[in-house]
């Protein structure tokens, strides 16, 4: 009924310009007898429209929501405490519209801005006039679902917004909704709205729960020093590889079919296919890079063998975090029925494979000439001097993680140990949460109890 009757605005003025605006408005509507009503003057506060997102977490269970001082928090509880210093909000993530935005972009750009996290699609909760009285304003309340692997910025506002990020636990955003601690409608409603989507989640969940994903951890580097040869560091680097900047080639580990995994997927082959992707403002893929490449270099067979290590340039990748090379190792066997498998007994040479190629990508005719002209010249040679290793094998490939850091870290140091004249100098491996960090450092302790490494600090 609400949208059927008729409304004439006679007049419409600005009279205030600024951050935000007033109009004066001369308006007459239908009223529910029929008649129209006499002209009013209205006051309308105007600011365009705005964005909120409620952001949760599914590996660590919690809301990312943020803190910031708004003046007109201060003058609102004023009119409680004429004394009170207090003007700082617990909110969700939010903003305006900028002009030519679409609402989907600017919550993206906002979550970013505020809490470092990509979103991919946000999903509208609502939206709602945030105090029809008085303001036009609209807010767009969504909902998006992210992993740690999702943060890959510090967040914090932009310069001078100061902006401080808050991940609470969902049982203590419920209690404190159920006892009215929240000043924030955005932050209410969306709280109301995840906890009956949760609801309704484990009332449908199956008995036998899947384990739930392992958290992880945060950014850091381990590193070990060969005996054989001191100047090589075998380590591994904890935490999301979104953030592993500085590593001169990553190591993809495929199956045989050589097919990336989708770029909306949680697995390191996704998250190297995404990030290695050409993409517009709004994070749409515009050039699939390495994927491209990877099946170009597989060829019209489209297979290979257990072991076969595949290049292909880093796309993006090169300017936003120093790669300069993807190697694509075949370690998990595709089967007929669609399902994959690793074997523990491959794993190793698979790795000893990767090394090789990385060796002789250095030291081809044509880096070996280059590097004797820089050093000609009074430079340093320049090498792919670095390498990332996933725990190939682990995840889809069924080998637990324990078994694989057995397998392929051992590997790495025997081959790194017998190497003649060396360009690489540091191999990690990644242990992304706590479990692959105890396998990978308990694989490196017995490796160094036989004299083969020495714990360093990492430079």
């Amino acid at each position: 009924m609400s949208g059927s009757r008729k409304a004439e605005i006679r007049k419409q003025t600005r009279l205030f310009d600024d951050f935000f605006k007033i109009d004066e408005v001369i308006v007459s509507h239908q009223r529910k007898d029929g008649t129209m009503s006499p002209d009013e003057r209205r006051l309308v506060f105007e600011r365009g429209d705005a964005v909120a997102v409620i952001l949760y977490n599914a590996d660590t269970k919690t809301v990312i929501i943020v803190d910031q001082f708004k003046v007109p928090s201060l003058i609102g509880r004023r009119r409680d405490d004429p004394q009170t210093t207090d003007g700082w909000i617990t909110e969700a993530t939010a903003g305006m519209i900028d002009p030519g935005e679409t609402a989907e972009t600017a919550i993206k750009r906002e979550a970013m801005e505020e809490t470092g996290y990509s979103i991919g699609n946000p999903q509208l909760i609502c939206k709602f006039f945030s105090s029809p009285g008085g303001t036009s304003e609209r807010i767009f309340l969504y909902f998006a679902e992210v992993r740690e692997s999702d943060q890959i910025g510090e967040g914090g506002g932009l310069p001078g917004e100061d902006v401080t990020v808050i991940r609470i636990p969902v049982d203590q955003l419920f209690k404190r909704l159920a006892n009215g601690e929240i000043d924030d409608p955005k932050l209410a409603i969306g709280a109301y709205w995840l906890k009956d989507r949760l609801k309704v989640a484990a009332d449908h969940a199956p008995v036998a729960a899947a384990k739930p994903r392992s958290t992880a951890l945060a950014f850091s580097t381990v590193c070990y020093q060969l005996t054989a040869a001191p100047q090589i560091i075998v380590g591994y680097k904890t935490g999301p590889i979104d953030a592993m900047k500085g590593v001169s080639i990553w190591v993809n580990s495929e199956n045989t079919d050589m097919l990336m995994d989708r770029v909306i997927g949680r697995t390191i082959s996704s998250r190297i296919r995404l990030l290695g992707s050409n993409r517009d403002e709004q994070g749409n893929v515009l050039e699939d890079t390495i994927a491209e490449g990877l099946r170009a270099a597989v060829g019209a067979h489209g297979h290979v063998r257990i072991g076969t290590v595949l290049v292909t340039e880093s796309g993006s990748l090169a300017a936003s975090h120093q790669v300069e090379r993807i190697l694509h190792v075949a370690s998990v066997q595709a089967s007929i029925d669609g399902g994959v498998k690793a074997t523990q007994e491959t794993l190793a040479a698979c790795v000893r494979s990767v090394l090789d190629r990385a060796e002789k990508i250095n030291k081809t005719s044509w880096n070996l000439a280059v590097n004797f002209l820089r050093e000609r010249c009074g430079l340093k040679p320049h090498y792919c001097d670095s390498i990332l290793i996933p725990m190939i094998g682990a995840g889809d490939g069924g080998v637990a993680v324990e078994d694989v850091a057995r397998s392929i870290i051992p590997a790495a140091v025997e081959y790194l140990s017998g190497l003649p004249l060396p360009t690489l100098r540091k191999v990690f491996f990644i242990a992304y949460n706590e479990q692959a960090r105890n396998a990978c450092e308990a694989a490196l302790v017995e490796c160094a109890a036989l004299g083969k490494l020495v714990k360093t600090e990492c430079k």
